[in-house]
């Protein structure tokens, strides 16, 4: 595993993760920026460096995974970045900023159902 915070203004205000556990693949197990760089071009760099990184590795397969608790522009920045969707499913889960897993006011696009 490979690890990356993008630091802004002296704070950690992204995060990158890669996972090359798999032989010839990297999972992106993380990736993201904070709200204050949401349409700043942060997320782009950030993802530049991402495919730089993976693909400077013996990998045939870079591949990562998104949800609806990601951001709603999520799946298209991923497309627009070379990824293909592979697979769509449902997965039924408690939801955790009921429990107190996650903060209440993330993923506010995903309704909270009490």
């Amino acid at each position: 595993m490979a690890e990356y915070a993008l630091v802004h203004d002296g704070r950690d205000e992204g995060l990158l993760e890669l996972d090359f556990r798999e032989a010839g693949a990297c999972e992106i197990g993380m990736f993201g920026v904070t709200a204050n760089l949401v349409g700043t071009g942060a997320g782009r760099w950030l993802m530049n460096r991402a495919l730089e990184l993976a693909w400077a590795r013996d990998v045939s397969r870079v591949w990562l995974h998104t949800c609806s608790f990601d951001h709603p522009a999520a799946l298209g920045f991923y497309q627009h970045s070379g990824f293909r969707p592979f697979r769509r499913q449902i997965e039924v889960e408690d939801d955790p900023r009921l429990d107190g897993t996650a903060p209440r006011d993330v993923a506010r696009h995903v309704p909270i159902i009490e």
